[in-house]
């Protein structure tokens, strides 16, 4: 019993660790994103005609 519980008490610890890093990267690329999104260039976007395309009957 002393031997399961410490696996699962390792194996939450290692879990956390994962998790925190992983809030960390992701607080870190989201600072980074920021700069590169306002200094990037913005692009045109174009609707899709979708309402004039003819569909052919299946049967």
């Amino acid at each position: 019993m002393i031997t399961f519980l410490t696996l699962v008490s390792i194996l939450i610890c290692i879990n956390v660790g994962m998790i925190l890093t992983s809030l960390y990267s992701v607080k870190k690329s989201k600072d980074s994103s920021k700069q590169s999104i306002t200094e990037s260039s913005t692009s045109n976007i174009h609707p899709l005609n979708v309402l004039t395309t003819d569909y052919k009957k299946a049967v």
